[in-house]
């Protein structure tokens, strides 16, 4: 099927059933494929740490092989990333032209330096399908200040203009921080009024440099107060979000809200993207990592080798690795997680339980079961959830 059916496909899906792409046991549904290190900024809260290139990154050959055997496991999309991908930008392309030919969606994330008039043109021709763009802050300075470099606030909402010039997709990824989150509803009308109408806000996972600024990540209260106000906000705008960094449970929150309240979120591309299986954390189950040398994570924000595609084929670490197979039965979770009566629908973050104990299968310490509770939501009610995009 090409990308152009699959397309149709997931908006018939989500107009008719109200569901997004459909979840396939052990399959890995969505790959994030960072395809180099090297960036051009050096934000402080980077779940890479990324500045210089990897020694050995894959080559076109070798990535190639590894996109066909993704397509072979049944993945549907493919996210782009870094480091900044368009370091390599034909390198990505190319990619981005083979993964059309073979009917898998494409995405890419971006700081949106290096996006110029023709760059975007080139990546629309190519098939991508939409960019992600950061906006932390609408005080210039601040942004700034998250990036690591002064300027990138004006780059970065010049780089958004320049794809929605040419009707290219931009998904806003936005980083909601103990000390930014109060400006969220500025940031978000600052993005409707820039003609951005999807936003996928990201909660800190501390991971990479991240981990030397874990102590601005959210209160739990403001998670929550968040997530309510993200949802009402669906109610009256023609807006729609999801929340990455080990929040996946976000999109059935929000619709056990709206169905609540008898309303609904607009059907755009990022809630197309919601995976319509009840399993949480879906590190290792629907969602692996392809790192620039070949070396393959769970997670993006759970950086365990559990292989890589030089030393085994793409099909044997999927199917074999023990940690993957592992992160499949939720009865090896420990603490809070093992015993939840939600451990099989939520799972809680592999990603920040290994950051914050040092073991993948403990708890994590950032827990909705009390708003899940207070919404109604029982552990069966769980059907879908959201990507976490890195």
């Amino acid at each position: 099927m090409g990308t152009f059916l699959k397309m149709l496909e997931l908006q018939l899906r989500q107009s008719l059933l109200g569901q997004g792409l459909k979840g396939e046991p052990n399959t890995p549904l969505i790959v994030s494929y960072a395809v180099t290190r090297a960036c051009n900024l050096t934000c402080i809260h980077c779940h890479v740490s990324a500045r210089q290139a990897m020694p050995d990154e894959l080559n076109l050959k070798e990535a190639k092989m590894a996109i066909e055997e993704m397509h072979s496991l049944g993945t549907e999309a493919v996210i782009f990333s870094g480091g900044e991908p368009l370091i390599r930008k034909d390198f990505v392309l190319q990619l981005i032209e083979y993964c059309t030919d073979l009917g898998i969606i494409t995405a890419m994330l971006s700081n949106g330096l290096l996006m110029t008039p023709h760059t975007a043109l080139q990546l629309q021709e190519a098939g991508l399908k939409v960019v992600g763009m950061p906006i932390d802050s609408v005080v210039p300075e601040k942004h700034d200040y998250i990036r690591n470099l002064p300027g990138t606030f004006e780059k970065t909402v010049q780089a958004i203009k320049t794809c929605l010039a040419i009707d290219l997709e931009v998904v806003v990824t936005t980083m909601a921080l103990k000390d930014t989150y109060t400006e969220m509803p500025k940031r978000l009308e600052f993005l409707y009024d820039l003609g951005v109408d999807e936003a996928a806000v990201y909660d800190l996972v501390p991971v990479g440099r991240g981990k030397d600024v874990m102590d601005n990540a959210m209160t739990m209260e403001q998670r929550v107060n968040l997530i309510r106000w993200l949802q009402s906000r669906q109610e009256d705008t023609e807006m729609t979000f999801t929340m990455s960094g080990g929040t996946p449970l976000y999109p059935e929150i929000a619709s056990e809200m709206h169905r609540n309240h008898g309303t609904k979120a607009k059907d755009l591309l990022i809630k197309e993207f919601w995976i319509h299986k009840g399993i949480g954390c879906h590190a290792g189950n629907m969602y692996f990592s392809l790192r620039p040398n070949g070396d393959v994570y769970p997670c993006t924000f759970l950086p365990l080798k559990v292989g890589n595609i030089r030393e085994q084929s793409l099909t044997q670490i999927w199917r074999n690795a023990p940690v993957l197979n592992t992160l499949r039965q939720r009865h090896t979770l420990k603490g809070n997680c093992g015993s939840c009566e939600y451990r099989e629908s939520c799972g809680g973050c592999r990603g920040r339980a290994y950051a914050c104990t040092g073991d993948y299968l403990e708890t994590d310490p950032v827990c909705l079961r009390d708003l899940m509770r207070q919404e109604g939501i029982a552990p069966t009610d769980v059907k879908r959830f959201g990507w976490c995009v890195g």
